[in-house]
């Protein structure tokens, strides 16, 4: 079988007229069929639920677009009431019973919206695991973000080579999009930006958040989603810390983390080979000094950076090896980890003092960042 074009079009003289007939004639009743011509227009109808329900979710959502809601007289868009008239606004969609329908969901989307009576029950996501490495991995690259013209969104971007953590947060979460923000930059991104969505979101991060600037940002987000919603979620601070029996360490990891290898050649007794682990942060001096604690490391102010560096060096990084050996990461620095631990392994044997041994160190060195490439 062959599908280069010179080939089958050197070949055509050769095909019988009937089959090629056969063909042309099966290829039009395939498109006929799909897209329901005359005589085949029966079956499309019966295979979906039918344009009343579809049309009427898609105005159904449209009334929980904030332009929407918070207009001057807060005017549902064709569907449910105007709340300061108090009149019906008309249900122009009838047929198959669906203004009955349409009216009571309409009700209740109402009282979902505008009481504050109403307390709605908390999204719970089962998977501990996930979820506590989501919150940790958010909160080094998330960003809740409070636009001018009243838009809510959550958003996390990665380089467009690391896009599949962003998938893979998706398929857990169950809801989001994950697209290409910048072609240039090669960046993609998660985004949340509908109600229930923000609200799922909510869920999960409310009372479980540990650094200190994402507290207040997290804080003023809720503000702003019970005013666009008119909700009353209240902001929960437990005051969370992570342990190592957890993957928020994990998830921080992947997303502000670093491994690192350098090397001081010394003739006369081999080379001085120098492992860290390096978080950073710009702010969260607190917490960045438990988690110096946590892991055996030391909090430094970097000046030129304005900000913190939480270190662990090469005798402490033991409580680090054994972290990172049960917590799997999952972006590519997992590649940069494996790569950095078999590292830490040689320099662990001693195999740095030789001159064969630093050879094979300096090597594998080189190599440490690559992503593509496994030593």
């Amino acid at each position: 079988m062959n599908i280069d074009y010179a080939t089958v079009f050197s070949l055509a003289p050769f095909v019988s007229e009937n089959i090629v007939t056969i063909i042309g004639i099966c290829l039009l009743i395939g498109a006929m069929a799909k897209s329901s011509q005359v005589g085949l227009h029966v079956w499309l109808p019966m295979a979906m639920e039918g344009w009343c329900n579809w049309a009427f979710l898609k105005l159904h959502h449209m009334r929980e677009h904030p332009a929407l809601i918070l207009g001057p007289l807060k005017r549902y868009f064709l569907l449910g009431k105007i709340q300061e008239q108090g009149q019906s606004a008309g249900n122009f969609i009838t047929c198959n019973g669906m203004a009955a329908r349409l009216e009571t969901l309409g009700q209740a989307n109402t009282k979902d919206i505008g009481s504050s009576e109403t307390r709605r029950e908390a999204f719970i996501l089962k998977d501990n695991v996930f979820k506590s490495w989501f919150i940790g991995f958010s909160e080094g690259d998330g960003s809740f973000i409070i636009n001018k013209d009243g838009y809510l969104e959550f958003k996390i971007t990665q380089p467009s080579s690391d896009a599949q953590v962003l998938f893979f947060i998706k398929k857990n979460l169950g809801f989001g999009v994950v697209r290409l923000q910048d072609k240039n930059k090669n960046t993609h991104c998660f985004r949340v930006r509908d109600k229930e969505g923000l609200f799922k979101l909510i869920s999960i991060f409310n009372g479980n958040i540990f650094m200190d600037t994402r507290k207040i940002q997290f804080k003023s987000f809720i503000a702003a989603y019970n005013t666009v919603y008119k909700e009353s979620i209240v902001y929960i601070n437990n005051n969370y810390k992570p342990v190592l029996s957890d993957y928020w360490l994990c998830g921080f990891t992947d997303a502000e983390g670093c491994f690192t290898c350098s090397i001081i050649d010394r003739p006369k007794d081999g080379g001085l080979v120098r492992l860290r682990y390096i978080l950073s942060q710009k702010g969260n001096f607190e917490e960045m000094q438990y988690l110096g604690v946590l892991l055996n490391g030391k909090t430094h102010y970097i000046k030129n950076y304005l900000g913190y560096n939480m270190t662990v060096n090469t005798t402490k990084l033991s409580l680090v090896i054994k972290y990172f050996d049960t917590h799997p990461l999952k972006t590519k620095k997992s590649i940069v980890y494996f790569n950095w631990n078999k590292l830490y392994k040689l320099v662990k044997d001693k195999k740095h003092l030789t001159e064969e041994g630093l050879i094979t160190i300096k090597r594998y060195n080189k190599n440490l960042n690559r992503l593509d490439k496994i030593i």
